[in-house]
């Protein structure tokens, strides 16, 4: 019998990183689960927040190599990224709650939040990482978003508590719906907030 764990947002963040499967347990533990708000905000965004604030503070330390003109302003890239990251985490939270019933379960937005924050911990890392330079930044940057995916699926698996069958399917819409919304409202934003775009887009450098 599973006994249950109380919310403790800081040795849940911790207990993800060094034992994620252990967190995914613990999560799945908490009875009854901590509403969503209180899971986005004691969980995910002071998590995202520091993610964001280190990643722009080493931009601005470690040469990247592009021209100035290249590189978005960091207070307006930083404000963007907070909000684009909020929304991904609310709508890939809010996907999963309403998809699970697509796929023959029974969810509850507070476990779908605490999910998704949870599985979502090393991609918010490697946002970190990824400032640090070429190629080894990126490629464990990739590492732990890759990573990140595995444990988003445990995370839907263990802590929803869908019947074997249904879980790929459930993890492969909750991913795509997310992204989606992500990159529509992502996009909007790019463009509103000062600051946030370079004054010249090299490629794909500008999506930092």
């Amino acid at each position: 019998m599973t006994v249950p764990v109380r919310f403790d947002p800081a040795r849940l963040t911790l207990r993800a990183l060094v034992n994620p499967l252990g967190a995914v347990r613990d999560a799945q533990a908490i009875e009854p689960a901590p509403p969503w708000w209180q899971t986005f905000l004691g969980l995910a965004l002071p998590v995202l927040l520091v993610s964001v604030i280190a990643s722009q503070w080493l931009y601005q330390v470690i040469p990247t190599g592009l021209p100035p003109e290249a590189m978005p302003g960091a207070w307006g890239f930083g404000v963007y990224s907070v909000l684009a990251m909020s929304i991904g985490v609310l709508g890939m939270a809010w996907s999963a709650h309403y998809l699970t019933d697509l796929f023959q379960g029974y969810s509850h937005p507070d476990r779908a939040m605490l999910a998704v924050s949870v599985g979502l911990l090393p991609a918010w890392v490697g946002k970190v990482v990824a400032a640090f330079p070429w190629p080894w930044g990126n490629g464990i940057a990739l590492l732990l978003v890759l990573y990140s995916l595995w444990l988003i699926y445990w995370s839907l698996r263990e802590i929803i508590g869908l019947r074997r069958g249904n879980r790929i399917g459930l993890f492969v819409a909750t991913i795509f719906c997310g992204a989606f919304i992500t990159l529509i409202f992502g996009w909007l934003l790019m463009d509103m907030i000062p600051g946030a775009t370079p004054e010249h887009r090299i490629g794909t450098t500008w999506l930092i």
